[in-house]
């Protein structure tokens, strides 16, 4: 990256994550909102519930192949165009006649947001520079963590004051005014290869992503089992009053603004330790919970380093993604966003099946378990002597700023007669 671009980059990722934010907002709306939502539109609170689950999957089965169609597209079209559709998307949602109308636009918003998010950590990178892909999407994902701890509760509250279509309407509004400031402000980036859906498995071949897609599927599985219903198990479990849950569930949003802030500065120069460290943060912490429900300090720290691991998980795995892509990172990007919100969905389903046959105290035990085989397949890719998504890179090359480029032909040749000399 140029000099004279240096300025412009912290704005412009800042934009990026402001979007995220928004975004993130409007993805949660329902659950806070449920109950108001139900009520107008005279459905069963399950009903509405499922508008959640079944966004996740929407995001889970069409992330990939819209992302592969899109390829083509320039970046700051393809981005600017997708968030364009989502915002229009909430609106609709607000203005929706019956549930039915509503399922159909929350549709439409998972469609938007599958694309959205295969292809904004890569947009940050191609305008960070090489080598600083990390940080810029923990400050780009910093966004989800201020849409949990400020936007979801802000969009609850005025839609319990006002409605919940001016609270749909209000952040789609917002969402479209950033986006005519990002319309100015974002840079053009060009499209990597033009892909195919067919060539999806051969990206999925790709060394080294496929553990990092299975891991983020099998730990986003467990913690989902957990979190889509931690109310329960702090009630029914730990005891809490249900006056005191805002304050547990506000600690946990804090912290994990933390755990995204220091993933980010560290996930750069360290990003197996940091995996492997966040992972094991995770496994103490549901441990914890599962072992010392009625202890409140021990229940306050695990809540606390919960929250500071599941929001650094991302920025890990998406920075992993980065790493092993290649020529096709918002491809690559996709089958993470699609194992993603797979977990999320799927999360969502097995706790509500857990909890049919077991009290909420199995909930913990459950996501650790998943957790840990999520781990041991991150564990398990050592075996080659550098795995390129949590091994330390070699030294960035200055050839050429773009994130798509290749090693120049001597650059491999070289590499392979060293493999056979030290083989």
């Amino acid at each position: 990256m140029s000099p004279g671009r240096r300025p412009t980059t912290l704005p412009r990722l800042l934009l990026l994550s402001l979007l995220v934010f928004i975004i993130g907002t409007i993805e949660f709306l329902p659950v806070g909102l449920l109950p108001d939502i139900s009520s107008d539109l005279d459905v069963a609170p399950s009903r509405t519930g499922l508008l959640v689950t079944v966004y996740a999957f929407t995001v889970g089965l069409t992330a990939a192949p819209l992302t592969a169609r899109t390829s083509n597209w320039p970046r700051k079209r393809l981005f600017l165009t997708t968030c364009a559709v989502f915002m229009a998307a909430t609106a609709l949602s607000g203005l929706s006649p019956n549930y039915a109308t509503l399922a159909a636009t929350r549709l439409l918003c998972g469609l938007a947001h599958g694309v959205f998010y295969a292809i904004v950590a890569g947009y940050a990178a191609a305008i960070a520079g090489p080598g600083r892909s990390g940080r810029a999407t923990a400050i780009v994902f910093a966004g989800v963590s201020l849409a949990f701890v400020v936007g979801v509760p802000l969009g609850t509250t005025a839609g319990t004051a006002f409605g919940w279509r001016i609270a749909f309407l209000a952040t789609a509004a917002l969402g479209s005014v950033v986006l005519l400031v990002a319309a100015r402000l974002l840079p053009q980036v060009p499209p990597g290869p033009a892909l195919r859906v067919s060539d999806l498995p051969r990206v999925a071949r790709t060394p080294g992503l496929r553990p990092v897609v299975l891991t983020t599927g099998l730990v986003i599985l467990g913690h989902f089992t957990l979190y889509t219903y931690v109310t329960e198990y702090l009630r029914d479990t730990a005891g809490f009053a249900p006056a005191s849950l805002s304050p547990v569930l506000l600690l946990f949003g804090l912290t994990g603004i933390a755990g995204t802030w220091l993933s980010g500065a560290l996930v750069d120069t360290r990003p197996r330790a940091t995996l492997l460290g966040t992972l094991a943060l995770m496994a103490v912490s549901l441990t914890t919970l599962g072992a010392a429900p009625t202890h409140r300090p021990l229940l306050f720290l695990a809540i606390a380093t919960w929250g500071m691991a599941c929001t650094a998980l991302p920025v890990c795995f998406q920075t992993a993604v980065l790493r092993t892509a290649g020529d096709a990172p918002d491809a690559a990007s996709s089958l993470y966003v699609a194992a993603f919100n797979t977990g999320i969905g799927g999360g969502a389903l097995a706790g509500a099946l857990l909890l049919t046959v077991s009290p909420p105290a199995a909930l913990p035990w459950t996501a650790l378990t998943l957790l840990l085989i999520g781990t041991a397949v991150t564990h398990l890719t050592r075996a080659r002597p550098h795995h390129p998504a949590t091994d330390t890179p070699p030294p960035t090359r200055t050839t050429s700023p773009c994130p798509h480029s290749t090693p120049t032909p001597p650059t491999r040749k070289r590499t392979r007669r060293s493999s056979r000399h030290t083989a």
